[in-house]
């Protein structure tokens, strides 16, 4: 092969007239360029990657609690402060009822003193829902999650955390799920058909609402604050899963599934029983099993419903134990749950 000419043109740009001796030195300076060519573009995605995550942004994560369920909570938010990017900051915001005690509210605030990439806001949501239904081990801050839209004005999108999960990744991804038309995105729950029982036969989708992505903006054009307290109103008695049946049976339209790292339930011990999660699902835009099995191998959050501080044997549980040692409070954790 000779190449001939080089010809510069304008700003760097060139062309050259090549001649070929043979076809398989065509093909070498082919496959040549083909190498090169695919060098460049993985280069420009590579620093488009890097600059994607180098930029710093600010990711508003809403809970809510009483002084019952404080380290817990604490364990939580110690897991996401662990694992975040540098680039990420987490602006917690906190809900809790007006008798939360002074010493639970100063142990969450020296959160944002051991962690310089956060900031605690607590808001005293003084009675609301007091006379909400909360029958079983479910209490009134689990309410709390439906005013997010009137109580964040200039939050358009929030990720919702109960203080039973564990995170183990930078939460950015989450934040960033397509929100488009939607009230919320959840993990899938295997709940009974409830939805019938409200007259809906449609509902595509029942998520547990432990674990979300909250359209605040979506929720706000809406009004869906005073449509879910007048449901609660009128069906105070019928709310058997609380919060989470005002979500499910309001917002079905308006609700899609998380991908399976996102809330994972620690239902199950290996991946291989993960995946017999999608035959107590009722949705109809279900996870399939390898959704489940890769949801397990790569859970980016997960939700503790079988609590790791009461049972040492339910799944993951030496794992929360082992964030609470990482804790400022690890001996009183242990003194409240001696289970170890």
């Amino acid at each position: 092969m000779d190449i001939r000419l080089v010809k510069f043109i304008n700003e760097g740009e060139f062309t050259l007239e090549t001649t070929y001796k043979s076809k398989k030195a065509k093909k070498r300076f082919l496959a040549f360029l083909m190498v090169f060519l695919l060098g460049i573009l993985g280069f420009f995605i590579l620093r488009h990657h890097y600059n994607e995550n180098k930029e710093k942004v600010n990711i508003p994560i809403a809970m809510a609690l009483d002084d019952g369920y404080l380290y817990p909570t604490i364990v939580s938010i110690t897991s996401m402060m662990e694992n975040k990017s540098k680039n990420s900051y987490y602006e917690f915001y906190i809900m809790h009822p007006s008798e939360f005690s002074e010493d639970s509210k100063h142990k969450l605030k020296t959160l944002e003193r051991k962690y310089s990439g956060c900031s605690i806001n607590l808001i005293d949501m003084t009675d609301k829902y007091k006379n909400a239904y909360d029958i079983g081990h479910i209490t009134t801050p689990a309410y709390y999650r439906l005013s997010l839209s009137d109580l964040l004005p200039d939050k358009d999108k929030v990720l919702w955390l109960d203080g039973d999960t564990l995170v183990f990744k930078d939460l950015r991804s989450m934040y960033n799920l397509d929100m488009t038309g939607l009230y919320y995105r959840g993990f899938l729950d295997n709940s009974p058909r409830l939805p019938e029982k409200f007259g809906i036969y449609d509902n595509d989708h029942y998520i547990c609402d432990g674990v979300m992505v909250v359209n605040l903006e979506e929720l706000r054009k809406d009004d869906m604050v005073r449509k879910f307290n007048d449901f609660i109103e009128k069906n105070n008695d019928k709310l058997v899963q609380h919060d989470q049946t005002v979500i499910n049976i309001l917002c079905y339209k308006k609700i899609k599934k998380l991908p399976t790292v996102f809330g994972f339930i620690n239902y199950y011990s290996t991946a291989k029983e993960a995946k017999n999660y999608t035959e107590c699902l009722i949705a109809k835009d279900t996870y399939s099993k390898e959704d489940m099995e890769y949801g397990f191998n790569n859970v980016v959050v997960l939700h503790c419903v079988y609590k790791p501080w009461k049972d040492l044997e339910v799944p993951f549980a030496k794992v929360w134990w082992e964030y609470a040692k990482k804790t400022d409070y690890f001996e009183e954790i242990k003194t409240k749950y001696p289970i170890i």
